[in-house]
């Protein structure tokens, strides 16, 4: 994307770090961010209250191809989150999941006597612009751990993942937060200036209208729309220098993959040669032994050629070698 095509875009997209921080990472109002976790964790209890901190570790960000951008932030009860966005590069996703929410989930546990009833819960929020789950139609993927009748062993860890390209709606399908949430994800990150748009009921609501106003371009001052332009421009950047490494390196795969391939047919090749040479050297250690016999028993070696089709001359050496044997 160009600074031009991005000039022409009617919001700044949520699925930019720019986006993503003022809305969801928005510190003077985070109803958008209470209603989102609410909706994408799938509670009925409503969140009343969040703190916004600085996550510990230094995750992947737009700068390092990943398009990896975060928010953390805990609620009234102590129940801490990490919501983060995911544009590319899923290798190990769930590893370095785990690893952000393992580490959080430490950093509770204080100096001195530990009492492990006042350890709270981890919830870890992907929203990824790509497929984790290809065998599955769900693209809301709720998990904790369990063993294997699928009870329940453990929920201090919880993991949420939306996988935003298998969500397809239509607008009168619409119906929850969730569904209201990606909608609006969708369409900003979509929309241009010059196409005509009717926005939806539910865009007036009051968490959905906070999020849609922060990111309209006409709302922002000349230095922050041209801020919001430069990170949007850079980050889509490095995605596509992403995407170029990774078609680089399927490449770099299909061609050691033929290598391979070629060195199994090489092997395979050789090996078929070293089979026939050994059958042949086989069958004419046989043919030897069966002449030597019938010259034993005093067959002519002129019999013996037509016998065995073979010539006059390769019976007298057999014969001469075994006269000189004798």
């Amino acid at each position: 994307m160009s600074k031009e095509i991005a000039k022409l875009m009617r919001f700044v997209s949520m699925l930019s770090d720019y986006g993503f921080k003022i809305t969801f990472g928005n510190e003077t109002n985070t109803l958008f961010l209470r209603k989102s976790i609410q909706a994408l964790i799938k509670s009925n209890i409503p969140i009343t209250e969040v703190t916004l901190s600085r996550n510990e570790i230094a995750g992947k960000t737009a700068e390092s191809g990943g398009g990896l951008f975060d928010v953390s932030c805990k609620d009234e009860e102590g129940h801490q989150y990490i919501v983060e966005m995911q544009l590319s590069d899923f290798s190990d996703f769930m590893k370095r999941s785990t690893f952000y929410a393992s580490h959080r989930y430490a950093t509770m546990i204080e100096k001195g006597e530990m009492r492990f009833k006042k350890l709270k819960k981890i919830y870890t929020i992907s929203i990824i612009n790509g497929v984790l789950f290809p065998d599955s139609k769900e693209y809301h993927h709720i998990g904790k751990t369990k063993n294997q009748h699928g009870e329940l062993m453990s929920d201090e860890i919880t993991y949420v993942i939306f996988e935003l390209p298998k969500w397809n709606k239509k607008v009168e399908e619409i119906k929850d937060d969730i569904d209201k949430l990606i909608h609006v994800m969708k369409m900003t990150h979509a929309l241009t200036v010059e196409e005509a748009f009717t926005p939806p009921e539910f865009w007036t609501e009051e968490w959905i209208d906070n999020a849609i106003q922060a990111l309209k371009y006409a709302n922002m001052t000349p230095d922050e729309r041209e801020v919001a332009q430069r990170m949007i421009v850079k980050a889509v950047h490095h995605v596509e220098i992403a995407e170029d490494r990774k078609r680089a390196m399927r490449r770099a795969n299909k061609a050691e993959k033929r290598a391979v391939e070629a060195e199994q047919k090489a092997t395979e090749a050789e090996r078929k040669v070293t089979e026939a040479a050994k059958e042949i050297q086989q069958k004419e250690i046989q043919i030897i032994n069966a002449v030597a016999n019938l010259l034993k028993i005093n067959m002519t070696p002129e019999s013996i050629a037509q016998m065995f089709s073979i010539s006059l001359e390769e019976v007298l050496k057999i014969k001469e070698k075994l006269d000189q044997t004798n």
